[in-house]
């Protein structure tokens, strides 16, 4: 899976917005939405929830996970832990900049829980070179590492099975005494 399949699959995650507008029941292939009632919040799928925006027919509600509380919570908790701790979403990090870049007026303190959501990814990104390097120096053909994001899984993939490839084939050329 490559980063464009982890955004597609993102924006099938449902979101609450409050519409704008009045619109029958809409059926999809991955169930129905609506009614659409002018300010009445109900969820749908995050792809439609960006072209509703963008048409001017909606208003984001945030989502719990990106209030400022909720952010700075897991930022804290972040960095206490040695590990990677739980994240809301696995898609947190792709949704939390799709909703920035759609609906920052949406979000109250968006601007401070953009840098902090930077902050996040950066301390993540930080612990996962981290893990990859006290992986290849123990020499270890296999890890087990929980709670990364979809996104976080993706960047590593193909280095890491890349990486684990060329030290077993480095083992095998050592000889045994």
């Amino acid at each position: 899976m490559d980063i464009d399949e982890v955004q597609y699959l993102s924006e099938n995650e449902l979101i609450s917005v409050v519409p704008n507008f009045k619109h029958p029941e809409i059926h999809l292939i991955r169930g129905s939405v609506g009614p659409f009632l002018p300010l009445v919040p109900l969820q749908v799928p995050v792809w439609m929830a960006i072209h509703l925006k963008e048409s001017h027919r909606c208003r984001f509600v945030c989502p719990e996970w990106l209030t400022l509380d909720s952010v700075q919570e897991l930022l804290k908790q972040e960095q206490q832990q040695e590990t990677f701790t739980s994240m809301p979403n696995p898609y947190v990090f792709i949704l939390s900049q799709t909703i920035m870049n759609v609906a920052l007026e949406d979000i109250p303190n968006g601007d401070q829980i953009r840098l902090l959501m930077k902050d996040l990814w950066d301390l993540r990104l930080a612990k996962l070179r981290s893990s990859i390097g006290n992986l290849a120096r123990s020499g270890a053909l296999y890890a087990k590492v929980t709670h990364l994001t979809q996104v976080e899984i993706c960047l590593i993939r193909h280095f890491l099975k890349t990486s684990l490839k060329h030290i077993a084939q480095l083992q095998d050329a050592i000889p045994e005494e």
